[in-house]
């Protein structure tokens, strides 16, 4: 197998774990929230799914710039112009920088799910698109309506599931 081979795979197993921790910890969340509470055993399992969201995100950081340094030096310097890429770049450092707020714990639950599902969800998408021949802003545009959606139906889900705002 040669190098970009394995740097594809190993960047969708990154975002495979990303996608799965991002929904199931989603999932998790809201039947651990219904009692108003999370116990020790839902803790622990979203403890569990938010160390695999780490690791998917720590692989696809890799990886992704793997590809970068491959682009580099196999004179493929026209692909790191593709608005695609750095939309999926500008995703990813949204998932960084949600993931560190959320530790902190500076950032409201309700942002930092939609944000994280959405995030997650449109690295996907933006990186098995083909021939979507959009802006960088056109990009960001979708991503931004994406994530008001997001939070419209993780409220109405929530609302519905728990009985509340």
């Amino acid at each position: 197998m040669d190098l970009h081979s394995i740097l594809i795979t190993t960047h969708l197993i990154g975002v495979a774990l990303g996608v799965g921790g991002a929904t199931f910890g989603g999932i998790l969340y809201l039947k651990a929230m219904k009692d108003g509470k999370v116990d020790p055993m839902e803790g622990e399992w979203l403890s569990i799914i938010f160390m695999i969201l780490r690791i998917g995100l720590a692989i696809a950081v890799v990886t992704g710039f793997g590809f970068f340094l491959e682009y580099r030096f196999t004179g493929q310097e026209e692909r790191l112009m593709d608005p695609r890429l750095w939309a999926k770049l500008t995703v990813i450092l949204v998932l960084v920088s949600n993931a560190i707020l959320i530790q902190m714990r500076k950032i409201p639950m309700w942002l930092g799910e939609s944000l994280s599902l959405t995030s997650w969800y449109g690295a996907l998408v933006f990186g098995i698109i083909r021939g979507a021949d959009y802006s960088y802003l056109t990009f960001l545009l979708f991503y931004a309506i994406a994530v008001v959606i997001v939070i419209g139906i993780l409220s109405v889900v929530k609302k519905l599931y728990l009985g509340k705002k």
